[in-house]
């Protein structure tokens, strides 16, 4: 009989890890999802007789369901999100997406992320992103702008897809907000550059500039947004600014540089609130398929960088963007905030 090598062991035992990190998606394709009716309204109805100061949320973003890539490591991300309770040691009240919960916006993508919002356990709701059609959008997940109390917190969910958000709406559900001990503002695009070496750019945005005043003006504690795929956080005058847009969809991003498989628990105390980024690896077969060469790509990029080689980082540009420090490109940001009278 021929002996079996120790190599050949070894690559059985991989094969078969990798094929057992695929299986969850076998009866992922077969299920039902959530009713359209589970929607942002009827999930913050359920919250409003929540008592205690005393309790914890889970934000992620930019799962873009609806390619096996990126509802493989959503799933995962799941199982990680549901075993938040496992010590029974803070309720856990809601998971709050940040947009983009679907790929290109198409109903089949919705339908598979109401796959995944019934595979969590808690009540979730969503803020629209730019991937995400808005008629859909309302079909499967109900009001792209709204706000809603929780225990000693507002919430407002602000639909800036496109951009600019309504800033007449916003500033009226942050006076809102005062009454309660803690304000938390959730949208898709961020008020700030994440990364600034890819595409983009909003810091020389007039509406962020002015959406970041209007949030300290108001004393707002948190703002979560996703968008760019990866984790990063900014403090802007005394407000903490999230992004969390590593719910799922394949990250370009260096890990280094935040760019990994996360979502965000969020713990309210009474009259503070903490958070911690838990940071989920991707399903063996998505990690030997994509991630293991997305971080070889970049090291050997670092390395020794091919612009020296070709002579493609030694020319001057002139800047894209004219106008920048005219104060008419900023006039809208310089709009003082309107009085009550």
């Amino acid at each position: 009989m021929k002996k079996i090598s120790p190599l050949m062991i070894l690559l059985v035992i991989i094969l078969s890890m990798v094929a057992y990190s695929f299986l969850p998606l076998i009866p992922f394709w077969f299920m039902h999802g959530a009713e359209k009716a589970d929607n942002n309204q009827a999930n913050v109805l359920g919250l409003r007789d929540k008592k205690g100061a005393y309790f914890s949320f889970v934000v992620f973003g930019d799962s873009h369901s609806g390619l096996i890539f990126n509802d493989a490591a959503t799933l995962k991300e799941i199982w990680h999100m549901n075993r938040e309770d496992r010590f029974r040691k803070v309720p856990i009240d809601f998971v709050l997406s940040v947009g983009d919960v679907t790929l290109d916006g198409s109903r089949s993508h919705f339908e598979a992320y109401k796959k995944m919002q019934k595979l969590i356990k808690w009540p979730v709701v969503a803020a629209i992103g730019n991937h995400d059609d808005r008629v859909f959008f309302e079909e499967y997940c109900g009001s792209k702008q709204f706000a809603f109390r929780d225990r000693n917190s507002y919430f407002v969910i602000v639909d800036n897809e496109g951009g600019s958000p309504d800033f007449d709406w916003l500033e009226e559900e942050l006076k809102k907000g005062q009454e309660y001990k803690h304000t938390f503002v959730a949208m898709h695009k961020p008020p700030f550059d994440p990364y600034q070496q890819e595409w983009y750019n909003v810091d020389n945005a007039p509406w962020a500039y002015r959406f970041r005043k209007l949030c300290a003006q108001y004393k707002v504690d948190m703002v979560f947004t996703g968008h760019k795929h990866m984790f990063k956080s900014e403090r802007f005058d005394d407000v903490d600014y999230v992004v969390t847009g590593g719910g799922g969809m394949l990250i370009e991003i260096p890990e280094d540089d935040g760019g990994y498989l996360h979502y965000v628990r969020v713990m309210v105390n009474n009259d503070y609130v903490t958070y911690e980024v838990r940071k989920v690896s991707p399903p063996l077969w998505e990690y030997v398929t994509y991630y293991f060469w997305k971080e070889a790509i970049y090291w050997i990029r670092n390395l020794y960088g091919s612009g020296y080689i070709f002579r493609r980082n030694t020319e001057t540009e002139s800047p894209r963007v004219s106008g920048l420090n005219d104060r008419e490109y900023w006039s809208e940001a310089f709009i003082e905030p309107r009085s009550d009278g």
